[in-house]
């Protein structure tokens, strides 16, 4: 994959990460969108055509908290799904992406799933771990990293699984080669930013997908040390609030093969953030 070297330039409040080898066209420009939160739109062409969209969270920032899907109580299933625009306008947030694996897939929402690996919501254990599926694990005060199992969940707040670490003390690690839509997540090396990133796929012309090495280039690339792969495919999914707190989809995800359509998951994360200051 060719690299470009660029400076990631800050424009808000997330503040400054270590210059890196990027794979995309040109560098990052990050937008702020929240206090704390920063949004850049991504592309690449080689080894084929990628765009993709990344949200970078200043964990120290004041008013961030973070969101995975409860349980759904003693209903069938962990979780009743939802589109993750939905999930985000219900429990409003200001920004959502789609989280760990699950199944069964369904057409319409509020429909009991089970999720695949891990998951903790608020501190309460919706999903117990599974051999092989790693987590992005949260702590109440925002500390965050990558793990495999076994988990020590003592103190911690919100965790969605996922497929694979790509990214492994600032190593990316091969593993997935196939070319698929992606959702991950990557932390800092000094643990204060998180990174969550979404690259499109199964539209020609448009993005065709990436392997789960190229996730975790692109991670190493946003300034991560640690990266986690999520659930992708078709449940590729990031939504932020606009101005009226009503979801704005980001990315173009292709559900069912149509291009622009979300799918209902059973897992997402959400970001609680405040208002930029007024200048």
């Amino acid at each position: 994959m060719r690299s470009v070297l660029f400076v990631v330039l800050a424009t808000g409040t997330a503040g400054l990460l270590p210059a890196a080898d990027g794979p995309f066209k040109s560098p990052p420009v990050w937008k702020p969108l929240f206090s704390g939160v920063e949004l850049t739109d991504l592309a690449g062409d080689t080894p084929r055509l990628m765009k993709g969209h990344a949200v970078r969270v200043d964990l120290k920032a004041a008013g961030i908290g973070f969101l995975a899907t409860p349980g759904n109580g003693d209903r069938p299933g962990e979780t009743d799904g939802l589109k993750t625009s939905t999930f985000l306008k219900r429990h409003k947030l200001q920004v959502a992406i789609n989280a760990a694996p699950f199944g069964p897939i369904h057409k319409y929402e509020e429909q009991e799933q089970d999720v695949v690996g891990v998951q903790v919501s608020g501190g309460k254990l919706v999903s117990p771990a599974q051999p092989g599926f790693p987590a992005l694990l949260l702590t109440k005060d925002n500390r965050a990293r990558v793990a495999a199992p076994p988990f020590d969940l003592e103190g911690i707040e919100n965790a969605v699984g996922g497929f694979h670490i790509v990214l492994e003390g600032g190593e990316v690690i091969t593993g997935d080669k196939s070319i698929h839509p992606r959702t991950a997540a990557g932390v800092s090396a000094d643990g204060k930013t998180l990174v969550l990133l979404v690259i499109d796929g199964r539209q020609k012309d448009f993005s065709d997908g990436a392997t789960t090495a190229e996730v975790g280039e692109w991670l190493k690339a946003l300034g991560c040390a640690e990266g986690i792969n999520l659930d992708g495919g078709g449940t590729t999914t990031l939504v932020i609030a606009g101005a009226d707190g009503a979801p704005k989809l980001i990315n173009r995800p292709i559900h069912a093969n149509k291009s622009g359509t979300e799918r209902v998951s059973a897992s997402h994360l959400g970001v609680f953030a405040e208002p930029l200051p007024q200048k």
